[in-house]
């Protein structure tokens, strides 16, 4: 069996680094600390919380929800209900009777137990449309949730919290501010694999979360640590410099690192030189050719030469005008594209005229056509 798991979140016993993230979550998890958990896509922010989450004292109530597929308000309530539920320590959960007298006393909802070995899960039925109310039972559940389990508080970590600008009818940022400045017995924790969008929704001056949080940047493992973790894994040992661009190349993602010891083992390429590392780039980049040239096309006219622009570019410098002539388009309106697609999250900026693709595999497949 092959020993690498590219589809699921790291377990916490298979956790490799990150000591100085861990403590400092951890620090801030214990002081009630409101945090956002900054970092690309692909560097196992949420590995990271689970790893956290799975260390916690019993003094301390875990809530982790994933929020991408919220549509709307009712959607996220649902997931919050949801993950409450699934939070709830089990020996809490196997004394059914205190476990349902605690939702029976839930306002503007009901809960149905469903049978699932010798605990409960409980299906919520919302009797009210009133999100805002919906919203203020479920935080005291959570109250009730720590009385019964003598918690000192809970940490709730939303998790893709950017879905919830796509949610207009209601302000759920500004309703959590709220509820985090009127009850003690709660903090949050905001992580998304849209970090741009992540800024902008919690940290700009205008927005209701301004000031009121404790970021934790997440970057690449260090690389010594992340070698010896997947040479254990392969039982063999990389080539001269091969782990050294593996790294550079994939930015330290630790997910597309991983995938590649994925395509090694399943290959048998136990000690990957130089070579076998190129090639299973390649491999893994063209199993995605059909998936990145349906997402190119679904680009505007202008973002496809921003994206062709910044492919080819060499040394960064995108508004040359070799390549502006190479991509015929102005420098105004490249200009333009780009920022489009720095909107969007696609791109961003690293230095003037440099800038990487926010999906590293795209970006290697864009360079790729451009060559």
């Amino acid at each position: 069996m092959n020993p690498f798991r590219i589809d699921k979140i790291v377990s916490p016993d298979d956790f490799c680094g990150r000591v100085g993230e861990i403590n400092r979550l951890s620090t801030l998890i214990e002081g009630k600390a409101n945090v956002i958990i900054y970092g690309d896509r692909r560097y196992g922010k949420t590995s990271l919380i689970q790893k956290v989450f799975a260390d916690m004292p019993s003094t301390i109530l875990p809530i982790y929800l994933d929020i991408y597929s919220a549509v709307d308000e009712m959607d996220f309530a649902a997931l919050l209900y949801k993950a409450v539920e699934e939070a709830t320590p089990t020996t809490l959960r196997k004394q059914s009777g205190k476990l349902m007298k605690l939702f029976t006393s839930i306002d503007g909802v009901s809960f149905s137990p469903t049978k699932s070995g010798e605990s409960f899960a409980m299906k919520p039925s919302f009797q009210t449309q009133d999100f805002k109310q919906l919203l203020a039972s479920a935080f005291d559940l959570i109250d009730q949730y720590c009385q019964f389990s003598k918690c000192t508080h809970a940490v709730i970590a939303f998790d893709e919290f950017q879905q919830v600008a796509e949610i207009k009818h209601v302000k759920i940022d500004a309703m959590l501010r709220a509820i985090s400045q009127s009850n003690p017995n709660v903090s949050f924790i905001f992580s998304s694999s849209k970090k741009s969008m992540l800024k902008s929704l919690l940290s700009a001056p205008k927005q209701p979360w301004y000031g009121m949080t404790t970021p934790i940047s997440v970057e690449g493992i260090d690389p010594t640590l992340l070698q010896a973790y997947c040479e254990e894994k392969l039982g063999g040992k990389f080539g001269d410099y091969a782990f050294t661009w593996l790294y550079e190349t994939l930015r330290g993602q630790t997910r597309l690192i991983l995938q590649t010891c994925f395509d090694f083992y399943a290959n048998e390429v136990f000690s990957p030189s130089m070579d076998d590392v190129v090639d299973a780039i390649n491999r893994i980049v063209n199993e995605h050719k059909a998936d990145f040239t349906e997402k190119f096309l679904m680009f505007r006219g202008q973002q496809k030469k921003g994206l062709r622009a910044i492919a080819s570019a060499i040394g960064g410098k995108v508004y040359a005008q070799e390549n502006l002539d190479k991509h015929n388009v102005t420098k105004q309106r490249l200009n333009q594209a780009i920022s489009s697609l720095m909107k969007s999250d696609e791109i961003q900026k690293l230095d003037e005229g440099t800038y990487q693709f926010n999906n590293v595999l795209f970006g290697l497949w864009m360079i790729k056509e451009q060559q």
